[in-house]
């Protein structure tokens, strides 16, 4: 198999574990690392005994060679974001500088262990068909391959391409848009006629929907959805399971959560009222009728009624909000019409 067929066999699986318990994802990426990378069963140290002081946890798997650790592999449930703190304090305790998170996404981790507190570079990888990052991680990490360096090197790059991108959507505006079409006219026309011409119309920028395919699933025709509801012995509920702009994200509570972190990954550098007025109350109701808070405005019976996700997201200026968990299927279609107009598709899966 080529590199890119590994890379879309460990999307296929990442799929089919959505929602998985960890037990699941633990043993699939087990047999992954020896199937895809060429890792032997003695060279993947899975559930390896880390002293944290009086306690010991276990590190879900640990790459190694004859001569030393390589990596750190921390597994979590697929649909969310956690995770991060644990890894770290694994990478500290082994005095490893390379470690794998595998949640909603894949992030690899340049990790500083000898600095005092957490300093490290991060490249986020999402689980998406023919990727080329997913594919370069496959070649970088694999057995006959690896190289430290390397890996980090791929990181710096990718960020720094990543920092490009960002500064140059940071200044596409309207207000560029209308400077431009004032260079534009100023060779044939007067600054006075354009001006006054310009004036009439609204100049706006928007950003188009970034809607990826995905061959492991079939995506209904529509984005009206019918629950698929599941009957166990003790309940009935609604068993249906979502993508965000070509994305898995499991069901309708870490969809909306999905959905605002998209948001906020294409604008860094949104305050906590720009995100409610993006997401505001109404697209909750009916039902719970609350969208986004600030982590203390959350009452203790809301947090144990489980209102609230309890992964809260950080802001740039270090705010942190909660995203509401109250979704039914007449809310849910309110939602997934309301984020259209930000460029965010939901499609429910059949």
């Amino acid at each position: 198999m080529s590199i890119l067929a590994y890379w879309n066999e460990i999307v296929s699986e990442y799929n089919d574990n959505l929602n998985c318990k960890e037990e699941i994802v633990q043993k699939t990426w087990e047999v992954l690392f020896k199937l895809c990378f060429g890792y032997s069963k003695a060279e993947i140290d899975s559930q390896r005994s880390v002293k944290m002081g009086v306690m010991t946890k276990r590190a879900d798997i640990v790459i190694t060679n004859s001569a030393e650790d390589l990596f750190v592999v921390e597994l979590k449930r697929h649909v969310l974001h956690e995770g991060q703190e644990q890894l770290f304090s694994y990478l500290n305790q082994l005095k490893i500088d390379l470690g794998i998170l595998v949640c909603d996404k894949l992030y690899i981790y340049d990790f500083d262990y000898t600095a005092r507190e957490n300093t490290y570079s991060v490249l986020e990888i999402p689980f998406i068909q023919d990727n080329p990052n997913g594919s370069r991680f496959v070649e970088l990490f694999s057995k006959d391959n690896f190289d430290k360096q390397k890996i980090k090197d791929f990181i710096k790059e990718c960020n720094e391409n990543k920092d490009i991108v960002n500064e140059i959507k940071n200044e596409i505006t309207s207000n560029l848009a209308s400077e431009l079409l004032k260079k534009y006219f100023k060779e044939k026309y007067t600054e006075i006629d354009i001006e006054k011409i310009l004036a009439e119309y609204t100049v706006s920028v928007s950003k188009k929907s970034s809607v990826y395919t995905n061959p492991a699933a079939t995506i209904s025709g529509s984005s009206i959805y019918v629950p698929s509801m599941t009957t166990s012995s003790f309940m009935t509920k609604d068993a249906t399971q979502f993508m965000v702009n070509g994305t898995p994200t499991g069901g309708k509570g870490p969809t909306v959560y999905a959905a605002v972190n998209t948001y906020i990954d294409s604008h860094p550098n949104i305050t906590l009222q720009e995100l409610q007025t993006a997401f505001p109350d109404y697209l909750a109701k009916p039902g719970f009728g609350k969208m986004i808070r600030k982590v203390e405005d959350v009452t203790p019976n809301e947090w144990s009624g489980s209102r609230f996700n309890k992964h809260p997201i950080s802001l740039s200026d270090g705010t942190r909000i909660t995203v509401s968990t109250q979704w039914k299927p007449d809310n849910m279609q309110s939602f997934m019409e309301g984020v259209k107009k930000l460029g965010i598709e939901i499609v429910p899966v059949n």
